[in-house]
């Protein structure tokens, strides 16, 4: 029996919803608000920054440091 690998408009439509359904969860999942929930200052250097819904890119996350750290170290009351 010769397996035939004709593309039907079933499996399209199924691709199709499958790729919108990632497009939707991706975009939902980036859009949350990152939420800090606790830091830990000890003495010296050593902070600590426990956060909810980080970026999921390393980029992301570095961007996001960067547009925010003014804003953490005073809310805090941390040293540079």
């Amino acid at each position: 029996m010769i397996v035939s690998w004709v593309i039907t408009k079933k499996f399209i439509y199924i691709v199709t919803i499958a790729i919108l359904f990632c497009s939707v969860v991706i975009y939902l999942w980036s859009g949350r608000p990152v939420e800090i929930v606790d830091v830990h200052y000890y003495s010296g250097k050593d902070i600590n920054i426990l956060a909810r819904h980080f970026p999921i890119t390393d980029r992301g996350k570095l961007n996001w440091w960067r547009e925010n750290e003014r804003k953490i170290l005073e809310k805090y009351n941390l040293p540079e």
